[in-house]
């Protein structure tokens, strides 16, 4: 017996118009191109894990995915009714990133994965000072082992040359965005679950990494 496959979600005009926005200013400034976006699912929840190199990673994602897109973003930008609804309505979701355990925002986040929403992601946590990569956190592997969701390794070419974290305004280039194929973690899940807390716990960090492997290997042809 086959799993129907999940209802693809359409896109609201609001949203589509912001994307078309930007996928205009960015393919005039950076001659903003998009690979692989047919691997991303049509439907159902899923994790979009990206590097993070610039201040354009958010709005390169959104405007690269074929799909609508939530993001995560730290609770102190949601000031004011307007600038909090605006926000919302791009599918941004108010997390604490003070360090602090966050549950109300991981139930939020796992929220939107069941309900069938595509979730961007930076496994890295925070921008690169360097352009290279990070170490992913365990954040990733825990939303991914608790929503039971695939994740889509994206990379992004050009970025950081492009607005680096320490720049105070872009430079023109060339920015490429590259969605990789599915990754799925079922069985990995189900065997540390079988094992106990203490291998769940590792297996967080694991699925990170691996996740970041993938980012890493993705390359433009």
């Amino acid at each position: 017996m086959t799993t129907a496959a999940p209802t693809p979600m359409p896109m609201r005009p609001w949203y589509r118009l912001a994307q078309v926005t930007a996928r205009l200013l960015y393919g005039s400034l950076f001659n903003f191109r998009i690979h692989g976006a047919d691997n991303v699912p049509p439907g159902g929840g899923v994790l979009l894990a990206c590097n993070h190199v610039s201040f354009l990673d958010p709005h390169a994602v959104g405007a690269g995915c074929p799909r609508e897109a939530c993001f995560l973003a730290r609770k102190t930008l949601f000031v004011g009714k307007l600038q909090s609804a605006l926000l919302r309505s791009w599918n941004v979701v108010p997390v604490d990133l003070s360090g602090k355990p966050d549950i109300t925002g991981l139930k939020a986040v796992l929220d939107r994965l069941r309900r069938g929403y595509a979730v961007t992601l930076f496994p890295e946590g925070t921008r690169t000072h360097d352009g290279g990569f990070q170490e992913a956190k365990p954040g990733v592997g825990l939303l991914v082992a608790k929503a039971g969701v695939p994740v889509v390794p994206v990379r992004l070419f050009g970025a950081y040359e492009a607005w680096p974290r320490n720049q105070k305004l872009p430079r023109r280039g060339q920015v490429d965005i590259l969605f990789g194929k599915p990754l799925h973690y079922d069985a990995m899940i189900a065997d540390a679950r079988a094992k106990g807390a203490a291998a769940m716990k590792d297996v967080y960090q694991r699925i990170a990494d691996d996740v970041m492997e993938h980012i890493k290997a993705l390359r433009l042809d």
